[in-house]
């Protein structure tokens, strides 16, 4: 009877790991803005971020800025990986498990300030400042791309 419990107990427990949702962030949605450039090395983004709190909102605002700059770019500022987002995360999910997981995009975050209130939809509205070339520069120390992309 103990190794049927101990059993029970060990599938039920594969099965919460198994499915855990990863750190996967969500989808861009809504327009990321180029507010200003602070110099050379640092830019301030602007974009909405979505969570029922103003805490779960900010850091999707900081995933949401994350991933533009690394996949998309946006006007007058090119994407700092040069592929496809599939293809990126093929290649380098590990990586990126680790990155996400771990938040190690929060290291490249100088600065996110709330610039209006959590709406009833639940969003709210940041400026977030991203050390653009620290973030290259780990990308290529780790050799996962940087090379390209802002000036």
């Amino acid at each position: 009877m103990r190794r049927v419990l101990y059993l029970l107990l060990f599938v039920f427990a594969c099965g919460l790991t198994a499915t855990a949702q990863k750190v996967k962030p969500v989808e861009y949605g809504g327009a990321i803005n180029l507010i200003r450039e602070i110099d050379q090395n640092t830019i301030v983004l602007r974009t909405l971020g979505y969570g029922k709190k103003e805490a779960n909102a900010r850091e999707d605002a900081e995933v949401r800025v994350i991933r533009a700059v690394l996949y998309v770019g946006f006007e007058g500022h090119n994407k700092l990986i040069n592929e496809s987002e599939a293809s990126f995360e093929a290649k380098h999910g590990d990586f990126l498990n680790t990155f996400w997981e771990q938040k190690r995009y929060k290291d490249f975050i100088t600065g996110i300030v709330s610039v209006g209130s959590l709406e009833k939809v639940k969003s709210m509205p940041f400026d977030v400042t991203v050390n653009v070339k620290a973030f290259r520069q780990y990308l290529i120390q780790n050799k996962v791309g940087g090379g390209l992309g802002f000036r």
